[in-house]
């Protein structure tokens, strides 16, 4: 039975180092009345904040450039592939298949890559001309490159903190790889048709739900599959109460959502149901703050995430393993 304190384990300097960049871009663009702008920089920011606490060739600046960079690749061409609903598909589940191939080989490398399949989503659901993903590019890619240079300021300021280990390998073989790429690849190409034909309107968020859930193991996905259902319920009431309170004006929202960031940032060893639950809040947040459709998002996100779950738990019991050394469901991307 974990504890109190392991369930919100709060690491307070993971949260500082992150925090700054993402505060500057979405304060800063709400004041300057570019919310919409200053949404997609500042979600690019919220990712690559993430890798402040990854290790990628044993770096953390590694980690959060490749994601910058490949986020910045990923929102150009998905903007203009989001036209063709075949290629879309096609695209999905490749960008899903080398997801599911990297998980078993290195974890840290799977998060860069989860990073960028979130963006590649995000960019097909808001098709465009080349124009339109040259903006998007541009807009992720300066979020990116702020969001890096702000932890470089911040590690100057309070340190590096402690070492985080490496993470660990499954030593899959290349059948087992192989296997579960091709579970990963379906899964998501799945939870996308699914969630489309339900009449989600966010339906990538399906897709990026079967893709976080599911793991090697039956076990640990169908865990993980609970924590992300449980913690997006919490996150859609938290935010509702917020926007409720503050009724929707910018500035106080924008505090609102860097403070939910903050807890994303630092709750990244806490339970994933405590995690899932922050990063749920931001993103509403950041969605009222753009202008968007709260009702509809918080319907929608729900949804999805049922739909993707179940798809995931269905795709793990295709030749379920438990792989030696396997990270549990509580050491979250």
């Amino acid at each position: 039975m974990p504890q109190f304190k392991d369930i919100f384990r709060f690491n307070t300097h993971s949260a500082l180092l992150a925090m700054p960049g993402f505060a500057l871009l979405l304060v800063g663009g709400v004041s300057a009345g570019a919310a919409m702008p200053a949404s997609i920089a500042a979600g690019a920011a919220f990712s690559v904040g993430f890798g402040a606490t990854k290790r990628v060739f044993h770096n953390r600046w590694a980690a959060m450039t490749l994601a910058g960079i490949g986020m910045t690749l990923v929102a150009f061409i998905g903007t203009i592939l989001g036209n063709d609903p075949y290629v879309t598909l096609a695209a999905t589940a490749l960008m899903g298949g080398l997801c599911g191939a990297l998980i078993s080989r290195d974890i840290d490398l799977w998060w860069v890559w989860l990073q960028i399949i979130i963006a590649f989503l995000l960019a097909l659901h808001f098709p465009g001309s080349v124009l339109d993903g040259l903006r998007r590019a541009v807009l992720v890619a300066g979020g990116s490159a702020i969001q890096i240079a702000a932890v470089g300021l911040m590690v100057g300021v309070i340190g590096e903190g402690k070492e985080i280990p490496a993470a660990r390998s499954d030593r899959a073989t290349r059948q087992e790889m192989l296997l579960h790429a091709l579970r990963a690849a379906l899964c998501i190409t799945i939870a996308k048709v699914a969630a489309d034909k339900a009449g989600v309107e966010h339906g990538y968020w399906a897709a990026l739900t079967a893709m976080v859930v599911l793991k090697p193991g039956l076990r640990d996905t169908g865990v993980r599959g609970i924590e992300r259902i449980g913690g997006t319920v919490a996150g859609i009431v938290l935010a509702t109460i917020v926007l409720h309170l503050l009724a929707a004006v910018p500035l106080p929202l924008a505090g609102a959502a860097v403070l939910s960031a903050g807890c994303a940032f630092g709750f990244q060893k806490a339970r994933y149901a405590v995690l899932s639950a922050a990063i749920t809040m931001s993103v509403i947040l950041m969605i009222a703050l753009a202008g968007g459709e709260i009702k509809g998002a918080e319907t929608d996100r729900l949804l999805a995430t049922l739909i993707g779950g179940a798809v995931a738990l269905a795709g793990a019991m295709i030749a379920p393993r438990r792989l030696p050394g396997q990270r549990n469901a509580d050491d979250n991307e």
